[in-house]
């Protein structure tokens, strides 16, 4: 595996290997005492630099002010589930480098995108895991690629308010960022079980008062909704007060976000967490039990205890799904989250079992329940393995980023590598948000950097509400909420009045026997003529973006599905088999 993944970069160094300037690490050595600087005859320079619990400070110059790739070389032999560094430009947080295990050097895409300054700057490689191997790095200039996201939902025939829900979402995505919050108190403490509203809820309460404005997304949890105690009458208040509150913000014109603390389906404990998270009580439920071959994970053994235990957990917070699909409520849902970092049991024993049990709750609500009202979000990290543990395109709509700081601290730099680096995984397919974290990125750094995370969710309690950490202050929630570049919920404009953009319709005719209609995700193709004839989309850089038939077109009318493609201005190249020369067509979208 080393070898394959060896190779792979070095495809991506030669696409990159432009003429450019190499820093070397032994350069940006900051504290001789806290890292080792390692002589090596095969390192780039002579010697690397073993960052042990160190930070690497470079000094890069550049002739123009821009945007930029950043490229490494690195070793990490220290740690088969790979290393987390924290990546700083010019004194600001933009996101994270993952480090995969590999022996031997190799050339990795650090960061997709950086934004630097004509002349000096300084990129920083802090300490986030530490044990990094760093032999150099290289900037190259950024090469846009443009997102593709269909505007279909991947619940089959989708109830008519989730798709507003994600058409308004896919309409401001990359335009605006949607505010959100997560919950905590969900209910009054007087014996009653009494729902709190969206404005006495105690964050949005509080941010109410520090910045006058309301968030447009609220964060819920279906924590108490299955397991050991759910019959008891707190935990069932817990569980319903959860949906009044998911009630209320959407009919207020906002967005009610659910994910799942899915306690331990055997109800040996009231646990989700798995034996690799430290300092909890872990669960033991075995879910590749649940499979008839433990080491495939590739069918399910129904009559197994496990399988019964996760079917009877599924069924039941189906129903309260159910409950807000038949009130017409659409809801953000966000199930088997942070999966990969194999704290909780639904990913501690691997990517196979965790994929397989998504699908089959995808289709056990969709087929068995009939759940048309949810738009499916997976949590992804940015690991050289996160594709490993993706159920799939047609099981997913948006690809969310749980992000927090690690030493835990105020930063709100837009995270534009982490975005960018969720981007290159899903090959730009899909909507991206940071469906947790910490500190919220600040909207003018995510507009000027082109991060465009289309919501934000700061967990409940003093990440919010201006704790030891400061990662959200009083001052912090008023500049970010009364931007204009964020959404709050006074600035929704109720379901019931929203409509989902039709595409513009367009006909361009050129003057080789080609001509062209697009409109409403198709593109219809008219040839006439004699001779085959290939057909590709390019972006108006022209960058090759599709090739429409991968076989040669004759005379006749051809009609192309581009609800994969995000709405804008493309060229459509036809070219004759025969002959060189090519016929260019505008399509407006």
């Amino acid at each position: 595996m080393k070898r394959l993944y060896g190779a792979l970069l070095l495809a991506g160094y030669l696409a990159a290997a432009a003429a450019v300037e190499r820093y070397e690490a032994e350069d940006a050595i900051v504290d001789e005492n806290s890292v080792q600087k390692v002589s090596d005859a095969g390192a780039s320079g002579g010697y690397y630099v073993n960052m042990k619990e160190g930070t690497l400070f470079f000094k890069v110059n550049v002739t123009a002010s821009g945007f930029y790739t950043l490229w490494a070389g690195y070793s990490q032999p220290y740690d088969t589930n790979g290393k987390i560094q924290n990546l700083s430009v010019n004194g600001v947080s933009i996101g994270q480098i993952s480090f995969p295990e590999v022996d031997s050097f190799v050339y990795i895409k650090a960061s997709s995108k950086i934004k630097l300054s004509a002349g000096g700057n300084t990129i920083e490689i802090l300490k986030s895991w530490g044990w990094v191997n760093i032999d150099y790095i290289e900037v190259t200039p950024y090469e846009p690629v443009p997102f593709t996201i269909s505007s279909l939902l991947v619940t089959p025939n989708p109830s008519e308010n989730a798709v507003k829900m994600f058409g308004f979402i896919r309409e401001h995505f990359q335009k605006q960022v949607i505010s959100g919050v997560m919950t905590n108190t969900v209910m009054l403490n007087d014996g009653h079980y009494t729902p709190n509203t969206v404005e006495n809820q105690e964050e949005v309460a509080w941010i109410i008062k520090a910045a006058g404005k309301t968030p447009a997304l609220l964060g819920l949890d279906f924590m108490h909704a299955a397991g050991t105690s759910a019959g008891d009458e707190w935990f069932k208040g817990y569980t319903n007060a959860t949906l009044a509150l998911a009630e209320d913000i959407y009919k207020k014109g906002g967005f009610p976000a659910y994910c799942w603390h899915w306690r331990d389906p055997s109800h040996a404990t009231e646990s989700f967490y798995s034996p690799s998270a430290s300092g909890q009580t872990p669960t033991n439920f075995d879910l590749t039990k649940a499979f008839i071959d433990p080491a495939t994970c590739m069918q399910f053994n129904t009559g197994s205890a496990e399988y019964k235990g996760i079917i009877r957990d599924l069924d039941i917070v189906a129903g309260y799904l159910k409950t807000l699909a038949d009130k017409g409520v659409a809801v953000l849902w966000r199930p088997l989250h942070e999966a990969s970092g194999r704290w909780f049991w639904w990913g501690y024993k691997g990517s196979k079992a965790c994929k397989a049990l998504y699908r089959l709750m995808f289709d056990r609500y969709t087929g068995e329940h009939g759940l048309n009202n949810l738009i499916w979000v997976w949590t992804s990290d940015e690991a050289s393995d996160a594709l490993d543990w993706y159920p799939g395109d047609e099981y997913v709509d948006i690809i969310g980023r749980d992000y927090y700081y690690y030493p835990r601290e105020a930063n709100h730099g837009s995270l534009v590598a982490s975005f960018e680096k969720i981007k290159d995984i899903y090959g730009g397919k899909k909507i991206v948000t940071l469906s947790e974290n910490g500190s919220v990125p600040f909207p003018d750094d995510m507009k000027n950097d082109g991060a465009g995370w289309s919501y934000f969710m700061p967990w409940y309690g003093d990440y919010t509400m201006d704790g030891w950490a400061h990662d959200n202050t009083a001052a912090d929630w008023k500049k970010i909420l009364n931007s204009d570049y964020t959404i709050t919920l006074d600035e929704m404009p109720g379901w019931s009045n929203y409509t989902v953009p039709v595409r513009v319709k367009q006909t361009y005719v050129s003057t080789e026997n080609v001509s062209a209609r697009c409109g409403n995700g198709f593109l219809e193709l008219n040839l006439t003529g004699d001779g085959g004839r290939t057909a590709e989309l390019y972006t108006v850089r022209g960058t090759r973006i599709a090739e429409l038939s991968n076989e040669p077109l004759g005379a006749g009318t051809y009609r192309f599905d581009l609800h994969f493609f995000a709405g804008g201005m493309y060229l459509l190249r036809v070219k004759r088999a025969s002959s060189p020369s090519a016929v260019t067509t505008v399509i407006v979208r």
